[in-house]
């Protein structure tokens, strides 16, 4: 008996579950009384679509072909496409459907507005060519009619597809500056008003360094650079040529070329101003504009570029470190492997700890030596100060006042404003010094 009952059972869940499937999936909605069913006005979806062309009373001027990441214009000139806006305009004629039906078969279409100045969009697939032209906007509510080729119906479509009817060439043009990415980049030239520098890439070390002088370059600040160049966009298409005189590009103000691991250069040249937008060329020929603002963000000085650290030396290289502060002098020697104070030798995990506390804080910004009165450091003499020796190199800094979380100081070349983070480090290493003993097992 249960061998006949199982399949019965089996059976019946099978019935069960196409019955559900086919009342939610399958069923298509009924329209309620004095409701008419949507029309899908093209009939495909946005994959399908191939061109689209837009322009007036079936007459047009502007075509575009979508392909991801090379879609293209093509009236009236070719020009690279902007992939997002041309699939939103895929996207929305796809998904258009008829609010309702106004009438199957209209003989005067002019009377809804539908004549040779009408807007029109020709819609390409691989097998089929739909053209819809819009007409004026309905007499109540805010929708609009519409007309399909070799139908004679007039659809009343929402009103939001009259933007996709009236995108122009600006609009659909690629605004981006640059048609790719960059890459890994390894030397980038920079000159902006009196900064010029060269920056390459240390692959061993994997750090950016500033030619010509002895500092790092910030490795943050040097990949701002590379992102802010590489992300702007065209802010308005001046389409002009480079040489003309008006754009002030043969002499720009700004100029930065980066190389990659490939040896392919992009270069950006910045020129004269226009309200609130700037001249800029990216290729050596044509002058398109970009926001002021964002441009902007380019400009930058050596303080800008160089590594926010303290200037410390490597650690196996010190050979005598002297901190002086109200309370008196702290003199540690390397004599072979060990640090001694006097007669003490001194832990080297806390020699560690101090000399990486140095070389980890952060420096939040570099100036010109000045209003040194007024920050604690007119009288070095009676400053607190830290020396850092090699065999054959010697490093100073000078501590000054403290306002609010910053830290005056400065070496023998400039001012250096860092966290008040040191200052804690500075004592501790101190006190673990002075309370010291001497370790009779040395």
């Amino acid at each position: 008996m249960k061998k006949r009952i199982i399949p019965t059972i089996i059976a019946l869940i099978i019935f069960i579950i196409l019955a559900v499937y086919s009342n939610k999936y399958e069923v298509e909605d009924i329209p309620a009384p004095g409701e008419v069913k949507p029309v899908s006005i093209v009939g495909c979806n946005e994959n399908d679509i191939k061109s689209i062309s837009l322009g007036k009373g079936g007459k047009y001027d502007l075509r575009f072909e979508l392909s991801s990441g090379t879609s293209k214009i093509t009236l009236p000139a070719e020009y690279s496409c902007d992939d997002a806006e041309a699939f939103g305009i895929a996207r929305q004629f796809a998904e258009l459907k008829s609010e309702y039906l106004f009438t199957d078969n209209a003989t005067d279409t002019t009377v809804f507005g539908i004549n040779p100045e009408a807007p029109s969009i020709k819609i390409e697939t691989a097998t089929s060519v739909v053209e819809l032209t819009l007409g004026n906007k309905i007499a109540v509510g805010t929708s609009f009619y519409l007309k399909k080729n070799n139908d004679p119906a007039i659809y009343i479509v929402p009103a939001f597809i009259k933007g996709s009817f009236e995108k122009t060439l600006n609009d659909l043009r690629n605004r981006a500056l640059y048609s790719e990415n960059f890459g890994t980049c390894n030397e980038i030239e920079y000159a902006c008003g009196s900064t010029t520098l060269n920056l390459l890439f240390n692959a061993k070390n994997s750090e950016w360094l500033i030619s010509n002088t002895k500092y790092a370059a910030d490795s943050v600040e040097v990949a701002n650079i590379i992102n802010n160049m590489r992300n702007l966009r065209i802010s308005k298409f001046e389409d002009g040529n480079i040489s003309e005189e008006k754009y002030e590009l043969n002499n720009p103000n700004l100029h930065i070329s980066i190389k990659n691991e490939y040896g392919k250069t992009y270069e950006l040249k910045a020129g004269a101003l226009q309200g609130s937008d700037i001249y800029v060329c990216s290729d050596g020929k044509t002058v398109q504009m970009a926001n002021t603002l964002k441009v902007n963000e380019l400009r930058l000085e050596l303080n800008d570029i160089r590594e926010k650290f303290l200037e410390t030396y490597p650690y196996l290289e010190l050979t005598e470190i002297e901190v002086i502060d109200a309370t008196g002098t702290v003199k540690l020697v390397k004599n072979d492997k060990n640090w001694v104070h006097g007669d003490i030798n001194i832990k080297e995990a806390d020699v560690k700890d101090f000399v990486n506390t140095l070389s980890r804080t952060k420096v939040t910004a570099f100036a010109p030596k000045q209003d040194l009165e007024n920050l604690g450091l007119n009288e070095p003499d009676k400053c607190s100060k830290i020396i850092l020796k090699t065999a054959d190199k010697t490093k100073t800094y000078w501590l000054g006042n403290i306002q609010g979380a910053v830290l005056f100081m400065m070496d023998e070349d400039e001012m250096i404003q860092i966290t008040t983070a040191i200052s804690d480090g500075l004592k501790t290493f101190m006190y673990r010094i002075r309370n010291a003993k001497i370790d009779v097992n040395k």
